[in-house]
């Protein structure tokens, strides 16, 4: 299952979950502009600066939509 970082009215976060569901893909989502921790680690332990960000096992997979951060 992927982690997926995503912030209140980001037209690109919204287009990754609509990607994730249409293709069956398991996702639990953090929302840094609701979570005062989230919003911690995507900055200190993922060092994201922009979201939607797509983490599995740990690693970061994207930054930004499609990677395009």
């Amino acid at each position: 299952m992927l982690d997926l970082y995503i912030k209140d009215g980001c037209p690109y976060c919204a287009k990754q979950m609509q990607e994730f569901d249409r293709e069956g893909v398991a996702y639990r989502v953090y929302n840094v502009s609701r979570d005062a921790a989230a919003l911690k680690k995507v900055k200190e332990v993922y060092g994201a600066d922009k979201v939607p960000v797509v983490v599995e096992d740990g690693k970061v997979k994207a930054v930004g939509y499609r990677g395009q951060g």
